[in-house]
């Protein structure tokens, strides 16, 4: 059985990781930016229906689990923000933005109100540490912070310690608060897989 990596609902990666690799054309700066030769300012704004299809194509759903077309989904009932990174015309990252929090009962009974940026990707490995992941968190604490909040927060897996660094180093601060982030995913047979990983909890004041 083949089995496409899952990308988790909860816990964030470090920036530097991502799904799995893209096939199709590549606009020339875009290429300059994947080789590593030009560095491409890249242009986040939120999901739009046009773009799940290039996002399937450059940033393709683990397995049969639909990804962007349910996070999509989820943006238009007003549950998230579904944020983009876009080199070009070419999808190179996504971040989600949830409104209502993470799911975990013991983070939201310590923080009731406080949104969580969730499901950072950057794709692919050319791009990484080029300040991308970077430009999505930065663009969504500016949409918290417009909404109002005041704090953010994300999870982070107990052994991926690299992403644990680097969200210390950017403003993000231990909470002490601990859960087990689970969710589920379609393998390329459309077997579901059930995944429960010890994670922890931090928060950012916004200024």
């Amino acid at each position: 059985m083949t089995t496409t990596p899952p990308d988790p609902t909860g816990p964030v990666p470090a920036p530097a990781d991502g799904p799995g690799p893209a096939d199709g054309p590549v606009p020339d700066a875009a290429a300059d930016a994947r080789s590593g030769s030009v560095p491409v300012p890249v242009h986040i704004r939120p999901c739009r229906a046009a773009d799940l299809e290039p996002l399937e194509r450059y940033l393709p759903s683990p397995g049969r689990t639909r990804r962007h077309e349910t996070r999509f989904d989820q943006q238009e009932r007003g549950l998230t923000a579904f944020l983009t990174a876009w080199a070009d015309d070419v999808p190179v990252g996504t971040a989600q933005i949830l409104w209502q929090g993470c799911a975990a009962p013991e983070v939201r009974a310590r923080f009731p109100d406080c949104p969580e940026l969730n499901g950072l990707s950057i794709w692919p490995p050319e791009l990484r540490s080029r300040g991308i992941g970077s430009a999505l968190i930065m663009a969504a604490e500016e949409r918290v912070r417009a909404a109002g909040h005041t704090l953010i927060g994300l999870g982070v897996n107990d052994d991926n310690h690299r992403a644990a660094a680097l969200y210390v180093r950017i403003g993000y601060r231990e909470t002490g608060c601990r859960y087990v982030d689970r969710y589920a995913y379609l393998d390329d047979e459309g077997v579901r897989h059930e995944v429960a990983d010890p994670a922890r909890f931090l928060v950012k004041v916004l200024p």
